[in-house]
């Protein structure tokens, strides 16, 4: 019986260890996998606690969060301690819906506070639109030139309607504002169309070697007020040219000569007039030191391109007529050269000189001609409206063959390239003499001597 009984006890007692073994058996790993999970549960409670906190005190709200929220995440926590402990191998721990659902509902609430907070700031007047931008699209180059012209093309983009731009240009050291000239200060902006922004090119031109470049400053009238743009004004050097003699003083990035005319002015001298053109040069203050009579005669274009016609009495014992100017591009002198020999035509600018012709003429014949047609009309068709004609032909011709066709010059009368005072003269009469007119304008005759020189002689210069 001792044996049985020894036996059984041992049965009962090794089910008893197998009974104990299941129970507390709990795979490690599992373990401290929730473990870890209560842990980050409740970091992320503790955490929300706090955004939330901060977003009541940066909202100065009084309304405090939902303490249901906070209990029953303690209950989640105390809940998900308990099922650890009783938790066998099987079993799964599930994350907690609620605590989803407040995360969810925190990252919503957070951009709807950003959002208030900028719109209450934008009512303070704390958040400023831009709608106005300003840019330089070619920024200057190191080395500059005394006398050279810059141009500072700008770019403006406006986002609002707007009625008025006005530009200033500011010298911030008013001991530099004569070492600048702004050449066209006052031109208007205008539309690109390829991107709708606006555009101006400002000419400069360099007067000293210490110079500064203005501060541009652009006021823009919008519909929501005035907007100021501006680009920072600049120090710089330039270099002074010194070359004497050729140099005609211009400096381009390039010059050329379109046309030469040379005449004969006198005995010892001849007339050089000379058509140039030039590339963002100072073309208007051509000048060079060898000849005493010369001048600009008539000039047109910008400063992207000019043209100008120049006059000079030239000795006829040169052969050529050389000068030379500063290449800006390539930083050297370049010579131009004139051969000295004396063309046929006379002197004209912008073709308002000719040779003599006979339109006078021309113009009796071709009003002689309609007097006769309408005369024949008349009698052949015997309609008045021809016989209207022909007397407007005849009033005409009547005043044609009245018209002065011939003066006497006065004694010192000047004779000059163009009809007006500042312009070049050609000759002086140096007692009275005849000439015949061949146009007018304004004060002036065009005339015509009897060597062939031809220009323009004030009306009060005429005998009566």
């Amino acid at each position: 019986m001792k044996f049985f009984g020894c036996v059984i006890y041992f049965c009962l007692w090794i089910c008893l260890q197998q009974c104990m073994a299941e129970t507390r058996v709990f795979p490690k790993d599992s373990t401290q996998e929730l473990l870890q999970e209560s842990h980050k549960e409740s970091d992320k409670t503790t955490k929300e606690g706090f955004i939330r906190e901060s977003l009541q005190d940066s909202a100065n709200t009084t309304n405090p969060l939902p303490n249901s929220i906070f209990e029953s995440d303690t209950k989640d926590i105390t809940q998900t301690q308990e099922t650890i402990k009783d938790a066998s191998p099987n079993t799964q721990i599930q994350e907690n819906p609620q605590a989803a659902t407040t995360e969810e509902g925190l990252e919503q609430e957070n951009p709807a506070q950003e959002s208030g907070f900028l719109q209450d700031s934008a009512k303070g007047g704390n958040l400023l639109v831009k709608n106005v931008y300003l840019e330089l699209l070619n920024p200057l180059v190191d080395i500059l030139y005394v006398h050279q012209i810059v141009a500072l093309d700008l770019k403006m983009l406006v986002f609002s309607k707007y009625t008025t731009i006005k530009t200033e240009f500011i010298f911030d050291d008013e001991s530099y504002k004569d070492s600048v000239e702004v050449l066209n200060p006052n031109d208007n902006w205008a539309l690109n169309a390829e991107d709708s922004s606006l555009r101006n090119t400002f000419y400069l031109k360099i007067k000293q070697p210490h110079y500064m470049i203005p501060q541009i400053k652009v006021r823009v009238d919008t519909s929501d007020g005035e907007a100021v743009e501006s680009i920072k004004g600049t120090l710089g050097k330039a270099i002074k040219l010194e070359r004497k003699g050729e140099f005609s003083q211009v400096l381009a990035q390039n010059l050329e000569i379109l046309d030469t005319k040379i005449t004969s002015y006198d005995a010892n001298s001849n007339l050089a007039v000379l058509q140039l053109q030039s590339t963002m040069g100072n073309l208007f203050d051509f000048h060079l030191e060898s000849y005493t009579q010369q001048g600009i005669e008539s000039k047109n274009g910008d400063y992207q391109k000019a043209v100008a016609f120049y006059y000079a009495i030239i000795p006829k014992s040169a052969s050529v007529m050389t000068f030379d100017y500063f290449n800006t591009t390539t930083s050297k002198y370049q010579t131009l050269q004139v051969q000295n020999i004396v063309s046929e035509e006379r002197i004209s600018t912008q073709s308002d000189i000719k040779p003599k012709n006979n339109y006078q003429f021309f113009k009796i014949a071709l009003i002689l001609f309609f007097l006769l047609l309408f005369l024949g009309l008349y009698f052949y068709k015997r309609k008045f409206i021809f016989a209207i004609l022909a007397f407007v032909a005849l009033c005409a011709l009547v005043y044609f063959l009245t018209l002065k066709t011939s003066v006497i010059l006065k004694k010192n009368a000047a004779l000059r390239i163009q009809p007006s005072f500042n312009s070049t003269i050609v000759f002086t009469a140096q007692e009275p003499m005849s000439a015949e007119i061949i146009g007018e304008r304004n004060q002036y005759y065009k005339v015509i001597l009897k060597d062939d020189r031809i220009g323009w002689i004030k009306k009060d210069d005429v005998q009566d």
